[in-house]
């Protein structure tokens, strides 16, 4: 373990940044610079930077979680700075539990913070106590933030209006009011998609006529990254896409009913129930229940070859008259964006799900769920408690909480990580284990 050093002063940068813009006054590199200019101007004899670079692109300061401040804690508990400087409390974080945790850590490493804006608050009991108020302030500002956030939201359903995301192909984002204006070209094509359903052919066929005639999938710039996506080939998987939206009749998808938008329809009602009538009538199961109960871990698990989730699909071998046996399958079966599907690329379903439940029955997992600054006692506790759950609870969390499962080929393992709603929900009431919804 790294010591102090013997002379100089040893000083790190946190930046963090909750949505990443280009050339953003507010973006990590200025951040960064602004610490830099302002500890030069100490002029303070042997003041060097530790050339390592903490910053947060994209993330927001609800939780201490982020990739940069996890590896600046590790490097703090290990002695590796003397000094730490930040634009702002509020960029560390905006949790005051968090906040009173990482100051504790700062003060027990014997790290001395330093705040660009607030250079006046250092050390002493009457300094503490203002970061402490500080922190509490940058919480209710982000209480305040989302309370309006979603006021904005419930205001834009009322009146019919788009929320946010990408607009879908047959549609463009008005530059002013942010809603969808018709594309003409892209809604001639749309138009003749559900056309082609109504005359009895398959998506899979669509597709192929789509891409024989030059058509592409919606381009669109990236806001954050400002890069070109979209203009691929088209897929069956694509088409099906459009042929469900009820946006192209003057509707919203929702988890629930549609919600009516203000926006101007591109397909007749009655096409539109026609197709999904028939789209519905080629369906043998009701493919949302099948999903929701046969695969907890469906679009979760990344193909160890190109990257992609793989899919899911079933085989079943009868038994008798009236029986048969059901198997499960995980596989890379997609050729989104054209690419063939990796051939070999297929595990049991029954596999995969045993090994993810017999990894959270280790307590160095839950400890890790839980976060490494929680009792070790609950991490014990949490695997007993997992042991003790019946299977269905058991696949039950492995839907709701399990956020991507990569696997190694080589060394057969495979690498879990959790949605962060996880730990909040041990924390907050121990409820993270209950009942699955029947």
């Amino acid at each position: 373990m790294p010591g102090r050093a013997n002379n100089g002063i040893r000083y790190a940068i946190y930046t963090r940044q909750s949505v990443e813009k280009a050339d953003d006054l507010g973006s990590c590199d200025v951040q960064f610079m602004t610490c830099r200019d302002f500890a030069r101007a100490t002029g303070e004899p042997g003041l060097h930077w530790t050339d390592q670079r903490f910053d947060d692109d994209g993330y927001s300061g609800a939780t201490l979680d982020r990739p940069a401040m996890r590896k600046l804690r590790k490097v703090i508990d290990l002695g590796g700075i003397d000094r730490l400087y930040a634009v702002a409390l509020d960029r560390l974080t905006r949790s005051m539990r968090d906040a009173i945790v990482l100051l504790d850590e700062l003060d027990k490493a014997g790290v001395a913070l330093r705040l660009v804006h607030q250079a006046e608050l250092t050390s002493g009991p009457e300094n503490r106590f203002l970061r402490h108020v500080l922190a509490a302030f940058a919480e209710f500002e982000r209480d305040m933030i989302a309370t309006r956030i979603a006021e904005s939201r419930a205001y834009l359903k009322k009146h019919g209006r788009r929320l946010a995301g990408p607009p879908p192909y047959g549609y463009d984002a008005d530059p002013v009011t942010k809603q969808l204006v018709p594309n003409a070209p892209e809604a001639r094509r749309v138009r003749s998609i559900f056309k082609h359903v109504a005359a009895g052919r398959l998506p899979k066929q669509i597709a192929f006529v789509c891409n024989k005639q030059g058509w592409t999938t919606k381009v669109r710039v990236a806001k954050r990254s400002g890069k070109t996506v979209g203009g691929g080939r088209w897929t069956a998987r694509q088409v099906l896409a459009v042929l469900t939206n009820p946006v192209y009749v003057g509707q919203f998808a929702t988890d629930d009913e549609p919600r009516p938008g203000c926006h101007e329809p591109i397909i007749a009602r009655e096409l539109f129930d026609h197709v999904q009538g028939i789209l519905a009538g080629r369906r043998t199961t009701d493919r949302r229940e099948r999903t929701r109960q046969g695969f907890p871990l469906r679009q979760k698990i990344v193909c160890p070859r190109c990257g992609r989730m793989l899919t899911t699909y079933t085989i079943t071998k009868k038994t008798g008259p009236r029986s048969g046996l059901v198997y499960r399958y995980y596989s890379c079966r997609s050729n989104a964006g054209g690419r063939a599907r990796c051939k070999g690329i297929q595990y049991s379903a029954h596999n995969l799900e045993a090994a993810a439940r017999d990894m959270l029955s280790r307590p160095d997992v839950w400890r890790e769920i839980l976060g490494q600054d929680a009792p070790i006692k609950d991490a014990r506790s949490a695997a007993r408690t997992w042991g003790s759950l019946l299977w269905p609870w058991q696949m039950d969390f492995l839907r709701r909480y399990v956020q991507r499962i990569e696997l190694r080929r080589k060394k057969s393992e495979m690498a879990i990580a959790f949605d962060p709603a996880v730990r909040e929900a041990f924390s907050a009431d121990s409820q993270a284990f209950r009942e699955p919804a029947c």
